[in-house]
């Protein structure tokens, strides 16, 4: 797996900022469902497809914020289960 970006929010931020963490790098669109696999070894990751420009990238996060995501995921932001 190669990571492509580092989740950037604390685990107390507003939804909007935690969302934005997983905006398409390309045309910064939030997208419409990301897969969220926090059993990986190495750590937690959330792999997102963009159904605008057909973009994929893989944010990794930490444990504080794999927490914040499978207990209080953002609104906006629709998480499945790896």
């Amino acid at each position: 797996m190669i990571l492509t970006d580092a989740a950037r929010f604390s685990v107390d931020d507003t939804d909007a900022l935690v969302s934005a963490s997983f905006a398409c790098p390309y045309c910064l669109r939030i997208p419409p469902t990301a897969v969220f696999n926090y059993e990986e070894p190495n750590g937690s990751a959330v792999l997102c497809h963009c159904d605008d420009c057909q973009a994929n990238w893989i944010i990794a996060v930490n444990v504080g914020q794999a927490m914040r995501l499978a207990i209080a995921p953002p609104e906006g932001l629709e998480l499945e289960a790896a």
